[in-house]
C-alpha cells in the first residue's frame, strides 16, 4: 500500500518501521556506489544497466540487506516480517511497484541534514 493511500496512524507506524532498514541500506557505501552506478548508466544503454548493474544491485541487496528489504515490505503491506518471507516471489516484486511512493522519499530525504546532502 502507499503511504499517500494510508490514513495518519498507519503512515505514522509505516514511517517509524521504515526509518531503520532504510537508513541500513543508505547507510551502507557499497550500496550508495551500485545506486550511484545505476544512475550514471541511464544514460548509456539499456542493455549495460540490466546485464551488468542490476543484478549486481539485487545480488548485493538480497545478500546484504534481505532483513532490511523484507521489513520495508512489511511496514507497506502490514504484514510480519516472517509472513513477507513466505510470500510468492512475483507478488513480492508487484507490492514494491505498487507500493513505491514519492511521500516516502520526500519524507526521507527532506529528513536528512543539508550537511549530510552535500557531503554525497
Amino acid at each position: 500500500m502507499k503511504i499517500s493511500e494510508m490514513n495518519n496512524e498507519q503512515a505514522a507506524d509505516a514511517l517509524v518501521k521504515l526509518a531503520e532498514p532504510l537508513g541500513n541500506i543508505c547507510g551502507d557505501e557499497e550500496m550508495l556506489q551500485l545506486i550511484e552506478k545505476m544512475k550514471g548508466a541511464q544514460d548509456g544503454p539499456v542493455f549495460t544497466i540490466i546485464s551488468d548493474i542490476l543484478p549486481k544491485f539485487a545480488l548485493y541487496a538480497l545478500q546484504k540487506h534481505r532483513a532490511d528489504l523484507y521489513a520495508i515490505i512489511g511496514a507497506l503491506t502490514m504484514k510480519p516480517v516472517a509472513e513477507v518471507a513466505r510470500m510468492n516471489f512475483k507478488a513480492t516484486v508487484d507490492t514494491i511497484r505498487e507500493s513505491y511512493d514519492d511521500i516516502i522519499r520526500d519524507f526521507f530525504t527532506s529528513s536528512v541534514p543539508a550537511t549530510m546532502k552535500s557531503e554525497s
